[in-house]
């Protein structure tokens, strides 16, 4: 059993109030930095504990808390840091003979894209008590911040960015559209015939115009707007108001893309930010009312393009007049990116696509700049800025065709083109020469019984020795099939990155990566012989394409493609010896010239052209017994002055002639530039 110890009354007395001295904080030095800690960690109550009776009497501890929070939601607050003037010591000697006193404090404030600091005089007053309090007053928020005052924070909008060409001209421009309206009250007796024009010139109903004239804020002199329309329109409004000034207009700014369709898929266009797109923005002052890139090019530099928000805080007083400025940032206007593409080329490129589901890219071999980037069917952008009803964006996402879908950036089976790439792999690794060749008869071939029933078929008959040049002019399927199985899953998987297959292109622009095979695993022989020809799990880009054949047309250097005018000098790379490169040109020159090679539909007299058809098989998405082809062709075109490589893709080329139609577009379009 342990021992009572017994404390004389005189101790517990002296040691009871040396416990009520150190809770209560006697020290000014103290009160401050606890009062200052407690608001870095947004701790009101305690703050509000630390203020003297007077604050107490005039503010709940909740009207105290919520003026805080309305000056951090204001702000969006990251941080709060203090710096005191004295330390503790030299504080708690200033109070030690005093009642009061009065201790500067520097105060920063961090929150998203900036800060705001101020030097505060926070005073500090003696109770009876003996302890030290904060004689609190709304300029301890921040100074110049009253009782009838709060703090306000507005935005300026930057200007966008504008998307231009290599020429100088806009893709995508900050320009003006008509706002098309009414001023019932001039219309007089010619109502009726009026709003009948706006419909029929506008295809907007007379219904529709009736109903916006009805509404209950429509005054007679109010302008009652009906739709937006594109400029070039301009005039139609301006003959129906020759008639009757009720029928007007304003020219208001909004984004604008001159070239419409041809470049759709290029630019894309902007539109209003989705939830998950504010959770990035709001932190940056934007809001639901700000219109960013959705998609294309607009969504890709996106950032640049759009600049940085503008920004003021202002402490205001009760009659919301500036009584100081506390924070401004100017608004930085967005930056304008400036293209390769050459605006007229992109639209004369269309031309030969747009009633086709088709890609197609050009591609300076000599610089690497893409001179233009095409996906068919289109859409105009600008329906996008000037409003579309659910039913319109509905058609476009239900056409069967997928206007909205972006062919460019798509990967799909090359089928023949790639027979120039499986030939050069096979020449320049010396597992070949021009000299190799088959004996085959006939239509179809396998290699041995192992392969069962599956056979490699060739489009033309043929009886006798094939070799390189026969192979290429005819598009010989068993010549190069039979090529890839000398040439090896290894190798061929290796070699054929150095032409860009199967690594992603160094563009800004969102491009899906090209493949040999599925997995980066040729894991049959009739797998790498069906590569060999281009169809197997071998997908690729217009752009792969033109990069791969840039090859054959720089001597064996192989060009990176870029996009932007600011990216510097494209890189070149040696990956083949200019002796088996200008091999392959040689023969694709002959696949063209020749009146039985496979691209002699792009034959131009006068010109030099190399290319190379191909027909790919895929399946029909609807009916897997069935297949689709699609329809290729890659021109080299040895012009000094335009020294471009065309590479287009059209589906759906079954009995249109294969991949002829591609080739006698290319060959329109070549004329044409």
């Amino acid at each position: 059993m342990g021992k009572k110890i017994l404390m004389p009354l005189t101790l517990i007395m002296i040691s009871l109030f040396m416990l009520t001295g150190c809770s209560a904080k006697e020290s000014p030095g103290e009160t401050l930095n606890s009062y200052l800690t407690n608001w870095s960690e947004l701790k009101y109550d305690e703050m509000f504990e630390l203020t003297d009776e007077s604050t107490k009497s005039q503010l709940s501890k909740e009207m105290f808390a919520s003026l805080y929070d309305e000056f951090n939601d204001t702000l969006q607050t990251e941080s709060l840091t203090y710096e005191l003037a004295l330390d503790k010591d030299e504080i708690d000697a200033a109070g030690e003979d005093a009642d009061s006193v009065d201790i500067p404090v520097t105060i920063q404030v961090d929150f998203p894209n900036g800060s705001i600091k101020s030097t505060m005089t926070f005073p500090l007053i003696k109770t009876s008590e003996g302890q030290w309090k904060v004689k609190w007053d709304h300029s301890l928020i921040w100074d110049g911040m009253s009782e009838e005052g709060s703090l306000t924070k507005t935005h300026a909008a930057p200007t966008r960015g504008e998307i231009i060409d290599r020429t100088g001209k806009a893709l995508a421009q900050n320009g003006y559209v008509i706002q098309i309206g009414i001023v019932p009250g001039r219309l007089g007796n010619m109502k009726n015939e009026i709003i009948s024009d706006i419909s029929e010139a506008f295809g907007i109903s007379e219904s529709y115009i009736t109903d916006r004239l009805s509404l209950s804020w429509v005054g007679e002199d109010t302008f009652v707007d009906l739709v937006k329309v594109p400029k070039d329109q301009e005039s139609l409004i301006k003959e129906i108001r020759s008639k009757n000034n009720g029928a007007t207009y304003r020219e208001i700014s909004d984004r604008v893309y001159p070239y419409k369709e041809s470049a759709a898929h290029l630019t894309g266009y902007i539109g209003y930010p989705s939830e998950e797109d504010l959770k990035i923005l709001e932190p940056l002052g934007f809001s639901a009312n700000d219109k960013i890139g959705k998609t294309g090019l607009e969504k890709a530099f996106d950032k640049r393009l759009r600049g940085i928000l503008g920004t003021k805080i202002s402490i205001v007083d009760g009659q919301g007049s500036i009584v100081k400025v506390i924070y401004e940032k100017k608004a930085v206007d967005g930056e304008n990116i400036n293209l390769t593409i050459d605006g007229e080329t992109q639209k004369k490129l269309y031309s030969q696509m747009s009633d086709e589901k088709a890609a197609a890219s050009v591609l300076n071999y000599k610089t690497g700049e893409l001179v233009a980037l095409v996906s068919s069917p289109s859409y105009d952008p600008n329906d996008f800025i000037l409003g579309m009803s659910s039913s319109e964006y509905s058609s476009l996402v239900e056409n069967d065709d997928k206007p909205l879908s972006n062919r460019f950036s798509n990967i799909y089976s090359p089928g023949s083109t790639f027979k120039p790439i499986t030939a050069a792999i096979g020449l320049n690794e010396l597992i070949f020469d021009e000299t190799f060749s088959i004996d085959v008869t006939g239509k179809t071939w396998q290699k041995d019984s192992s392969w069962g029933g599956y056979h490699i078929t060739r489009v033309t008959p043929q009886t006798g020795s094939v070799d390189l040049e026969k192979a290429m002019i005819y598009s010989d399927n068993i010549y190069f099939a039979q090529a890839a199985l000398e040439i090896g899953s290894a190798a061929f998987l290796e070699k054929s990155k150095d032409f860009g297959i199967g690594q992603a292109l160094a563009m800004e622009y969102g491009l899906k990566k090209s493949q040999l095979a599925n997995n980066d695993n040729i894991d049959s022989e009739i797998l790498l012989a069906d590569t060999g020809y281009g169809q197997g799990q071998v997908l690729v880009n217009v752009v792969d394409l033109s990069k791969a054949y840039s090859t054959f047309a720089n001597g064996g250097i192989i060009i990176e493609p870029i996009l932007l005018a600011d990216s510097g000098e494209a890189v070149k790379t040696q990956i083949v010896s200019k002796e088996i490169a200008d091999k392959i040109l040689n023969l694709l020159e002959k696949v063209v010239e020749n009146p039985q090679g496979t691209g002699h539909d792009a034959y131009i007299s006068g010109k030099e052209i190399a290319g190379k058809t191909g027909t790919a098989e895929i399946e029909n998405p609807s009916n897997p017994n069935q297949k689709d082809e699609l329809g290729w062709f890659v021109a080299i075109d040895k012009s000094q002055q335009k020294p471009y490589i065309t590479s287009m893709m059209i589906e759906d080329v079954q009995n249109r002639g294969g991949s002829h139609l591609t080739a006698k577009k290319v060959k329109s379009f070549i004329e044409s530039y």
